[in-house]
């Protein structure tokens, strides 16, 4: 929970440190993050078992489970599927001395859009800290959303890319395959443009306007 002071709240279960209070048992009543007391936060994802914290000077700070590098926080030569982070840490790596404006959490993935519109992306086993996603250089990257181990993103023009694991179709390329890298979902009418999106566990909706 976030509220209009920009103070970070968390309640349930403890377990993997995801409530990033030292502690792992579970809370019942909502507490205050307390490493976030003073990070004017503005955005705040959580995704399966680890949360996202987004500051006013567009840090990203990261809590909870990290088996497959979902904290972005760096993981060493190898995961480990106890691998967690009890209090919020920071992000940094590709991400260091720049601003963010935008975050996303999923299964075991996460991503954050920067003020310059480039997609970073972390997470899945594939890289385990923020990793620019260079196909998209040429677009100015507005918006994203993670769901189970897929990510969506939103360009300034309204384009919709998709990139992970592609089960069930969810990336909307007509295939189930992975993709390692963000592809433009072209079955969105060239007269159209992406206003809105959201991911769930296995599906995507989006809402379109004319151009």
């Amino acid at each position: 929970v976030l509220t209009t002071e920009g103070e970070v709240l968390t309640c349930g279960a403890g377990s993997y440190g995801r409530l990033g209070n030292l502690e792992t048992v579970d809370q019942l009543y909502l507490e205050p993050v307390e490493l976030m007391g003073a990070e004017d936060v503005t955005q705040i994802a959580g995704g399966f078992a680890f949360s996202l914290a987004l500051n006013s000077v567009g840090i990203v700070h990261a809590w909870g489970r990290n088996n497959e590098g979902q904290l972005g926080t760096g993981m060493g030569l190898s995961a480990d599927m106890y691998a967690m982070e009890s209090l919020p840490r920071p992000l940094e790596g590709d991400l260091l001395g720049r601003k963010v404006v935008r975050i996303a959490a999923g299964h075991t993935n996460a991503a954050a859009v920067t003020e310059d519109g480039h997609l970073y992306t972390w997470g899945m086993n594939y890289t385990h800290e923020p990793k620019l996603e260079t196909t998209l250089l040429h677009a100015k990257i507005v918006d994203v959303a993670c769901g189970k181990n897929y990510t969506l993103a939103v360009d300034e023009e309204g384009r919709l890319y998709s990139m992970g694991k592609g089960k069930s179709g969810v990336l909307g390329l007509a295939s189930t395959k992975v993709s390692a890298f963000p592809v433009l979902v072209e079955g969105i009418p060239m007269d159209e443009k992406v206003v809105s999106m959201s991911c769930g566990w296995n599906h995507v909706a989006c809402v379109t306007e004319p151009k």
